[in-house]
């Protein structure tokens, strides 16, 4: 399953991706992120490590993360290492448009058992949840 939304956010490039490669900043922008443990100290790099903890469906879930790529101002990846769904990665990339920056993010999850007989369910939530999510960090952004 892969889903991926884009939005274009009138900040510059730098600005966007510094805020977005930090996960500490995900509960700001992110609806369903409760909290971030990071489990390496400093700014954001390849071979991070951390855990994010969501609630969906009434529960509370862990998954650890770690950064797989990283490439500043230009994208990164973060993948699962565990948690309910642990083959999934997600993928931010940025580029510079007339009046701001251009924020892809897309996630390739593949599940198994019963949510994989629930996957068209998670994909047109998980589509809807990303754009929710876009639309916050882009007002949050453009507000400061």
């Amino acid at each position: 399953m892969r889903v991926e939304e884009w939005i274009d956010i009138k900040r510059p490039l730098g600005d966007v991706f510094n805020y977005v490669s930090d996960v500490g900043n995900y509960p700001e922008w992110m609806a369903h992120v409760l909290e971030v443990t990071q489990d390496t100290p400093g700014a954001p790099q390849e071979s991070d490590r951390f855990i994010v903890a969501i609630k969906s469906v009434g529960r509370r879930f862990e998954t650890p993360y770690e950064r797989t790529a990283y490439e500043a101002g230009r994208g990164y990846t973060d993948q699962a290492v565990g948690g309910p769904v642990p083959d999934q990665q997600w993928h931010a990339a940025f580029q510079e448009v007339s009046g701001g920056t251009r924020l892809t993010r897309a996630v390739d999850a593949h599940p198994d058992g019963l949510l994989k007989l629930l996957e068209p369910v998670q994909k047109r939530a998980a589509e809807r949840q990303l754009r929710k999510d876009l639309q916050t960090l882009k007002n949050l952004l453009e507000a400061q």
